[in-house]
């Protein structure tokens, strides 16, 4: 964001706002960031000479965004300028840069309008004080939608008619396969990775279903390369498990078919490429698959209801603890564990996620934090606790004018980087560009400074949004309070859970519960269960061990029902087991 010193006298504060499509627009320092705001800038300069139109004091950039949403930041920038009222005119060079949804660009022009600011658009004309005008204004925003969706549809239709062909489009290339550079769409086997292909499928013919398979490919040393092995920001051990062996099994390529959906039906086409293995083989494995698969059915009354799921994570590896359940000789027994390290072990004999306590009983878990949303609920001394401590870690924060620097910052160096890379364009043959190379380093090193910088900053929290009161706290705790009266179920216990907590860790010997005290601040605090004292803040808790039975280690326990079929983990999608 720049800020532009103007005349304290203008009448309008005038925000621009700045947006292009793709990167190569964005990295561009002579392309259309730079044309649009000066175009933006000579208009104002221009309605000035004519009287006292306004100052900018402003400027949102949006790079690489597309307006089919509202997800940009600097978009959300401006909203938020809006709402302080720190401007009072929005500049846009057409109105397709500011939205091409019809939808989000009545509730940001709603927005404006509540809030007393003006909208302009250098290439669509209109005048949203007349009924006409903002008929116009409207139709404007349904044109830009359509033109959109229609671009959208031309690239969807495309891909169709290649796919349909048997050519690849792109994306991540299947194992076995390498792109070829000479021919577009087309496919060529890469020998050593086919191999482990082909075994995969002759091992899963053998043993008949994944966990087996991939027990047995990961016990005789097959490894996905570095390049296919999954697990997004975890370790890439290249080890087989349920998921990837399951999209190999299941994907068309292999059999040098082309997969392509019409009108939601999947269908399949001739490839352009060679076959890793024969299409009957494909069948047959796909056969085997849809036998073991089971569908979902909706939850029975007898299915315990976790509470909380998709809130508990373990505070040690930072994995997110599913529920499921186990049979043992208490009956069936409900409890929270791993998702990512269970789901990759099941092809493992020896443990390599460990991870303590790796599952924890659910009954006994919600029982406990149960009790400390009851206890904000009824205690008005937690509540205020809470606000009081949300408001020292606001002041704590560093001011969002900081973070404002620090993007004013960032944009400077950046621009400075832009010139120079003008300039170096420009050195005649002969003359050393060394000098113009290292000051380039330079400010890429104060780039990069800036961005871990606010990286750091929002990481740690820093926002605008300042803790609820504690007057309205305590009449939202009440209305939650009343509705417990009326009804006290599970459902509406998991539903208040969720209004109230942000998330929960569960520590070795203890957990944390975050709850939310406004719209984007959290408290976190502590729970020592073999103690009477809950710890507000951050910080280790000395607590005894956990008065919860840890779920793991009895050979009584079996997943599934008493007759030993393995209960479906909801974690593994469509996953034959």
């Amino acid at each position: 964001m720049k800020k532009i010193t103007q005349p304290k006298t203008a009448s309008h504060k005038i925000a621009l706002y700045i947006r292009v499509s793709t990167e190569e627009q964005a990295s561009n320092p002579e392309g259309s960031i730079k044309s649009q705001e000066q175009r933006l800038r000579q208009s104002v300069e221009f309605r000035n000479l004519e009287g006292d139109f306004g100052e900018v004091v402003t400027v949102f950039v949006d790079r690489a965004k597309s307006g089919k949403d509202t997800n940009r930041p600097e978009l959300q920038r401006l909203l938020q300028a809006i709402r302080q009222k720190q401007v009072s005119l929005v500049l846009v060079s057409e109105l397709s840069r500011l939205s091409r949804s019809i939808k989000d660009f009545c509730e940001i022009w709603e927005l404006m309008r509540s809030h007393g600011c003006g909208f302009q658009s250098l290439r669509e004309q209109f005048d949203t004080t007349t009924a006409a005008g903002e008929m116009v204004l409207f139709t404007i925003a349904n044109i830009a939608q359509f033109e959109r969706k229609q671009t959208s549809e031309r690239i969807i239709a495309n891909f169709s008619a290649r796919a349909q062909r048997g050519l690849y489009n792109g994306g991540s290339v299947p194992l076995g396969y390498r792109t070829n550079p000479e021919k577009k769409g087309y496919l060529v086997i890469e020998e050593e990775e086919a191999v482990i292909v082909r075994e995969a499928y002759a091992t899963f013919l053998r043993e008949g279903c994944l966990s087996k398979t991939g027990l047995s490919l990961n016990e005789r040393g097959y490894r996905l390369p570095r390049r296919r092995a999954c697990g997004g920001d975890r370790a890439r051990l290249g080890y087989f498990t349920n998921e990837n062996i399951h999209h190999m099994l299941t994907n068309p390529v292999y059999a040098g078919l082309r997969g392509y959906k019409v009108k939601g039906e999947l269908k399949t086409s001739k490839a352009v490429w060679d076959a890793i293995i024969v299409e009957a083989t494909f069948r047959k494995v796909g056969h085997i698959l849809k036998k073991n698969y089971r569908r979902y059915k909706s939850p029975s009354k007898g299915r315990h209801p976790y509470l909380l799921s998709g809130l508990l994570f373990c505070g040690v590896c930072t994995d997110r603890l599913c529920g499921k359940s186990a049979h043992g000789n208490g009956g069936k027994v409900p409890y929270y564990e791993h998702s990512w390290s269970t789901r990759r072990q099941a092809c493992l004999n020896k443990k390599v996620f460990a991870c303590q306590p790796n599952r924890i009983n659910a009954n006994q878990l919600e029982k406990l934090v149960w009790e400390k949303i009851d206890g904000l609920l009824t205690d008005p001394a937690f509540a205020e606790s809470l606000i009081g401590q949300a408001k020292k870690e606001h002041a704590a924060q560093a001011p969002v004018a900081e973070m404002d620097k620090l993007r004013n910052r960032l944009r400077g160096v950046e621009e400075q980087i832009e010139a120079l890379a003008e300039h170096l364009s420009k050195i005649p043959k002969g003359v050393s560009p060394a000098p113009i190379y290292a000051q380039m380093q330079k400010l890429e090193a104060i780039k990069e400074e800036s961005r871990r910088e606010m990286e750091q900053m929002g990481r740690s929290g820093v926002c605008s949004d300042l803790p609820a009161g504690l007057k309205d706290y305590r009449d939202y705790l009440t209305a939650l309070r009343s509705l417990l009266v009326l009804s006290d179920t599970p459902d509406l216990r998991a539903r208040l859970i969720k209004w109230l907590v942000a998330r929960v860790e569960l520590l070795p010997n203890s957990f944390k519960v975050h709850y939310f005290v406004g719209k984007s601040v959290i408290v976190p605090v502590d729970w020592n269960p073999g103690a009477d004292k809950a710890h507000v803040g951050p910080g280790a808790v000395s607590a005894s061990s956990l008065p919860i039975r840890m779920v793991g280690g009895s050979n009584t326990l079996t997943n599934g029902a008493g007759h030993g079929v393995r209960t479906r983990d909801l974690n593994l999608g469509k996953v034959a087991l």
